[in-house]
């Protein structure tokens, strides 16, 4: 029998519903702690997004009366949700290493209160943890209601990464690539703008937030069809696996990572200026360009890159410039990397709103 401190079914079931209307994964995990925020009575819980490299993490907090500062930011229209990227704690740490071993939640007496925490699986592995405190132990109820929900959510979060990422490298696919422009142009434009769970814009305002700036870059793999002629297509597909590994370990947790079919990838990621940007995405060259590829041994890379401002959000204007700048890659040598701005300023392209000739979309 559930006490006064716990949530009655038909609550749950509410919260079920709504949960599984969304079809966005992010926004499914913010709504997910929020819904487990209410259903546990709590005033804050924060979900720790692991990093390929495990050193870093992406931690997301939902609080009734979280204050903003400096290191924070809105990434939904709840004025409740942050999230910000951070060196994993070692309380943290230790408590996955015991889920790991014991497959079980860690749950640690702190004084007079209780730190949770319940993994969050991905092939078997743990790829999120989230977080709370209690100022008692977990009660019968509280755990059926958390790992109820939690294993609702994980399959109905497994068909959401079904329909969204490509089924050879794990990446999210093409499909998914306009939705994400418009989540990304919602931290470029500025504080008037929002979306709603299909990632449309919508003009809100919301507390003033300082706007993110980030780079996108279209990677292509140099000589493609000479690696399917001479190796065959599995070696092919080999291929494109390993790079896709690559990228992963190159590339942060909260990064984008696309397949958009054939040879072709594309990466949007934070960079607080167009050097840095540089230095990540040469790292990513020069990585591929060293590692070893069974049989085939050696494999480079061209891309083509820009940067996403307030002038420049448009999915097809985007796509267009970094289209642009791998062209000329691609024309001058392969194996490199140029940013549609340098080629602008030096005039080697010329600004148009829709240069691309590849249908993406």
């Amino acid at each position: 029998m559930l006490n006064k401190k716990d949530v009655a079914p038909p609550s749950l079931l509410n919260k079920l519903v709504s949960l599984t209307t969304i079809r966005d994964i992010e926004l499914f995990e913010f709504s997910l702690l929020k819904t487990l925020a209410e259903l546990l009575s709590i005033n804050q819980i924060s979900m720790y997004k692991l990093d390929q490299t495990n050193a870093t993490c992406w931690l997301s907090t939902y609080s009734i009366d979280l204050i903003q500062d400096d290191s924070k930011r809105q990434l939904s229209e709840s004025q409740e949700i942050y999230t910000s990227e951070i060196t994993i704690p070692e309380e943290i740490k230790s408590a996955q290493l015991w889920m790991e071993t014991t497959r079980k939640p860690y749950i640690h007496y702190q004084g007079d209160r209780y730190l949770v925490v319940y993994p969050i699986l991905a092939a078997n592995k743990i790829e999120e943890m989230l977080t709370f405190e209690l100022p008692h132990p977990l009660t019968e109820g509280e755990m059926l209601i958390i790992s109820s929900l939690l294993s609702i959510t994980h399959n109905f979060r497994s068909l959401l990464d079904e329909s969204q990422k490509d089924k050879l490298t794990g990446l999210l696919n093409r499909q998914t690539f306009e939705v994400n422009i418009k989540k990304i142009s919602a931290l470029t434009v500025g504080p008037d703008v929002g979306q709603d769970h299909d990632g449309n814009i919508l003009n809100r305002r919301r507390p003033k937030v300082e706007t993110e700036k980030f780079c996108l870059a279209i990677i292509d793999i140099d000589d493609f069809k000479s690696i399917n002629d001479r190796f065959g297509h599995i070696m092919g597909d080999e291929v494109l696996l390993l790079l896709s590994y690559v990228m992963k370990q190159n590339f942060r947790a909260r990064d984008l990572l696309f397949r958009f079919g054939g040879e072709e990838f594309v990466v949007i990621f934070r960079a607080p200026d167009k050097e840095e940007a540089y230095k990540a995405l040469e790292r990513f060259r020069n990585r591929i360009q060293e590692y070893h590829f069974p049989q085939i041994e050696t494999v480079t890379i061209s891309m083509g890159a820009t940067l996403i401002n307030e002038l420049n959000y448009l999915a097809s204007e985007i796509i267009g410039r970094a289209d642009q700048a791998l062209y000329h890659a691609k024309q001058n040598g392969k194996n490199q990397l140029h940013f549609y701005e340098n080629l602008l300023e030096n005039g080697y392209v010329f600004d148009k709103k829709e240069t691309s000739t590849t249908d993406f979309f």
